[in-house]
């Protein structure tokens, strides 16, 4: 079974699935991770706070697109999807590519479609029985920044060893670093900034601006997708947070991975 019937056959479940989860209260800057069905845990979140920013950073030497306001609270993983998780979820559906995917545990899941992170956010709703997806742009932008509006979490230069990338004076030359090995931003996400491209679930459409309320873009060219946070062999420059890039939703290149998201509601 491929990728994409999975993907079809847990979207039939998920209506299901939430319809019976009981939402536990959580609040701003608790971490937790949602015990499955199938055994084990979901990977570890943090929520984030409610807020407004300037998408692209809004400052001398930065694309200014907007105010977004983002009143709703989120859930964000802490790190990237590791290789571990990723194999849980192809073990649990018995996905035939389960023999395909190595690597060492604790490094973030690479070469990832975007169907394919679909397809686990999917599985990982229907199992937990809350809502997982991808994040938007506008909410991954939020989120690397952190209340912050430099070019990086932390200032307004990339510095030495406070991310992987193939300028970022670190011990990895472009190769991956287990997720976590960097210090995590004031929210306390790790690797915004670098390690893999990350997939957001917004369409590309260079005509217009994205949703002023962080809802992802989904009008344009949806066969490609927008990717944030740079790479392990990105520069500097491209490991900030208003860099934007984007590939074909097929596409599986080795320094492409996700993190997740999910919705808190009331």
């Amino acid at each position: 079974m491929s990728i994409r019937q999975l993907s079809v056959l847990l979207l039939a479940g998920l209506a299901l699935g939430l319809a019976s989860a009981a939402h536990a209260e959580l609040t701003v800057g608790e971490k937790f991770a949602d015990p499955l069905r199938s055994g084990g845990s979901g990977p570890d979140m943090v929520v984030i706070p409610e807020g407004s920013f300037i998408l692209g950073g809004g400052k001398p030497g930065q694309q200014d697109l907007g105010l977004v306001k983002l009143h709703y609270l989120l859930a964000f993983s802490t790190t990237e999807i590791t290789n571990a998780q990723y194999r849980q979820f192809l073990k649990a559906v018995r996905a035939a590519d389960l023999r395909d995917h190595t690597g060492d545990d604790d490094l973030p899941a690479a070469g990832i479609s975007w169907e394919e992170a679909e397809a686990y956010v999917n599985w990982l709703s229907r199992e937990s029985g809350q809502y997982y997806r991808l994040p938007s742009a506008s909410e991954w932008e939020y989120a690397a920044r952190a209340g912050t509006s430099t070019p990086y979490s932390w200032g307004d230069t990339a510095g030495t060893g406070k991310a992987n990338c193939l300028t970022c004076g670190t011990e990895f030359a472009g190769k991956l670093a287990p997720v976590g090995t960097f210090p995590a931003n004031a929210w306390g996400l790790h690797d915004m900034h670098g390690n893999v491209w990350e997939w957001t679930k917004d369409c590309i459409d260079p005509n217009s601006a994205p949703p002023r309320n962080g809802m992802p873009k989904l009008f344009g060219d949806c066969d490609s997708r927008e990717l944030r946070g740079g790479s392990a062999q990105s520069d500097a420059w491209s490991i900030r947070a208003g860099a934007r890039a984007y590939a074909q939703r097929s596409a599986r290149d080795s320094d492409i991975g996700f993190r997740v998201v999910r919705e808190i509601h009331d």
